[in-house]
């Protein structure tokens, strides 16, 4: 058996991915972290996205078991996107400055 979700929630997400309680080193680099909350507990299957320019699909991570996800990314504002089990979307503008944690709290 794989380690994709089996449940039948039709997401098809993995296990897993990284939780955000453990600190990012930023040093010269940009990140966007966050969290996934489903009803204010955090939604542990699911995916977040990095979109650039015109939705361009840049970067996909599945949520961690706190909801957690993070992304370094190039200076500069981009879309994050969530997708959740049951057709669940949420899209957010986020900012990107080197040096600096850029977090978000998403909820679906």
């Amino acid at each position: 058996m794989s380690d994709v979700n089996q449940a039948g929630d039709g997401c098809g997400a993995p296990a897993g991915g990284v939780s955000v309680t453990a600190a990012a080193n930023v040093g010269n680099q940009a990140v966007v972290e966050g969290r996934v909350l489903r009803d204010n507990v955090p939604l542990s299957t699911g995916y977040a996205r990095l979109l650039g320019t015109g939705d361009e699909f840049v970067a996909e991570v599945p949520l961690g078991e706190d909801g957690g996800f993070r992304f370094f990314a190039a200076p500069g504002t981009w879309k994050l996107r969530v997708l959740a089990p049951g057709g669940a979307r949420a899209d957010r503008d986020v900012p990107a400055e080197i040096g600096k944690i850029t977090k978000v709290e998403v909820a679906v």
